[in-house]
């Protein structure tokens, strides 16, 4: 097995592992907004901003529960940036009226430029494109556009969904590699959105030239490789889309709700070995999480954020405490947890 720590907790104890330490890199933090619960909550997410922006403490206001509205982008002492397509805020219909809401995010540190995953949801199924923009509100488009063909990709692809897949690159490392997206709720081969499911792929590639097989600036759909074997569930719970990883394990999955009624903050979500092809849902995440939930119920979800991973609130739901996570912390947490439940 690839990227094990030394003092790896064995699913022989049965003791679960420690979450990572939070992340707080000083070039990125604090930022306007990180002092004010963390993540916040749904109607008002604060991010770190561009490495680049040029003064110490900008920010990205992301609407969590609202795909639709405007992102923003703010100076360290509050002010709203006003410059090129930030002037009021980036809608996505900035980029194109067609494209009426944002599926997914990815803050590069190496690009220095927010992905902006966009989705038309007028079209059945949805039809995506990559747009960017930059902190002097440059915005592009980096592929065509697609319609997918499966059903699976036919709805709940908004970010304020916790069936929306994160986007990652191939290769794990900013700046360069192909975006992926994996929705593993789907049924490629009979097109129904039906069981067995075996997942679909949009594979992005947002370079001038052919990466992996997919030519230049565009997007390809797939479900070569991304699990091996069917999976049957027996009823309608299973959503694992917002996943992180996979880890160089193969491991993939995402906490992303919290319950204070009966488990006394336990954290929740879902583990799994793409490998494999074994998923668990209503996974417990560790122990000594050191972020919480204002309510009893709603949705969180990882945001692939400057080389880590920020939990924001999406529905129902502020959090609070420290929500931000180096990507290798988190991946060796979840390695861990998959060799104590017996994934690895």
């Amino acid at each position: 097995m690839a990227g094990l720590s030394a003092n790896i907790i064995t699913s022989k104890n049965r003791a679960f592992p420690n979450w990572p330490r939070p992340y707080m890199p000083s070039e990125s933090w604090p930022y306007y907004g990180s002092h004010s619960n963390a993540a916040g909550n749904t109607d008002n997410v604060m991010l770190p901003g561009f490495l680049n922006f040029g003064s110490v403490g900008s920010s990205i206001s992301i609407q969590g529960a609202t795909p639709t509205n405007a992102i923003k982008m703010w100076n360290g002492q509050g002010t709203q940036q006003t410059a090129g397509s930030w002037n009021s805020g980036l809608l996505p219909t900035e980029f194109d009226a067609a494209y009426e809401t944002y599926s997914a995010f990815y803050m590069d540190r190496v690009d220095n430029k927010l992905y902006c995953l966009l989705v038309d949801t007028t079209t059945d199924p949805d039809t995506f494109r990559m747009g960017t923009v930059d902190k002097d509100g440059n915005i592009a488009f980096v592929t065509a556009a697609h319609q997918a063909t499966s059903t699976g990709l036919g709805a709940y692809n908004t970010f304020n969904s916790d069936t929306a897949p994160t986007l990652y690159r191939v290769g794990g490392v900013d700046g360069t590699g192909n975006f992926r997206f994996d929705k593993y709720r789907a049924n490629t081969p009979n097109d129904n959105n039906t069981q067995p499911y075996d997942g679909v792929r949009l594979e992005i590639n947002t370079s001038g030239g052919t990466v992996n097989g997919i030519a230049a600036n565009t997007i390809a759909e797939t479900t070569d490789g991304l699990i091996p074997n069917n999976v049957f569930i027996g009823n309608s719970t299973f959503n694992p889309a917002t996943f992180m990883g996979p880890t160089d394990n193969g491991i993939i999955g995402s906490v992303v709700y919290q319950d204070y009624r009966w488990h006394q903050g336990q954290v929740y979500g879902s583990l799994g070995n793409a490998n494999t092809g074994q998923i668990i849902m209503n996974a417990m995440w560790g122990q000594d999480c050191p972020f919480a939930s204002g309510f009893p119920s709603g949705y969180f979800r990882p945001m692939p954020w400057l080389g880590s991973y920020m939990f924001i609130p999406i529905s129902s739901v502020s959090l609070a405490g420290f929500t931000n996570f180096a990507k290798s912390d988190m991946h060796n947490f979840m390695d861990e947890m998959a060799v104590r439940n017996g994934l690895l």
